[in-house]
C-alpha cells in the first residue's frame, strides 16, 4: 500500500479480516437499508480488486440501481447504489 495512504487513514479503515475482506460493505449495504432515504443514493470508495464483489452485495441487499465507477486511471474505484 502506498504511504500516502498508510500515513493518513487509520489501520482499521484500510485491513479487513482476511478470511472476510468485504465485512464493512455487508454493514454498510445493511445500514444503507435501514438508513438511507427513498431515492437516495450512497456511494463507497472499493479495493479496485474486489468490484463486481462488492456490487453484488449491494444488489444482494435490494438495491436495484448499482454500478461500479473507474477512476482516472481506468480502476475499479467506487461502488453507486440507489
Amino acid at each position: 500500500m502506498r504511504p500516502n495512504v498508510l500515513n493518513f487513514e487509520p489501520a482499521l479503515a484500510l485491513f479487513a479480516p482476511d478470511e472476510d475482506p468485504l465485512v464493512f460493505y455487508r454493514a454498510v449495504a445493511r445500514w444503507s437499508r435501514a438508513l438511507l432515504a427513498p431515492g437516495g443514493t450512497g456511494i463507497v470508495e472499493i479495493n479496485e480488486l474486489l468490484g463486481p464483489e462488492t456490487r453484488d452485495i449491494f444488489l444482494e441487499s435490494g438495491f436495484g440501481n448499482v454500478r461500479i465507477l473507474r477512476d482516472f486511471s481506468e480502476k475499479n474505484r467506487f461502488v453507486v447504489y440507489s
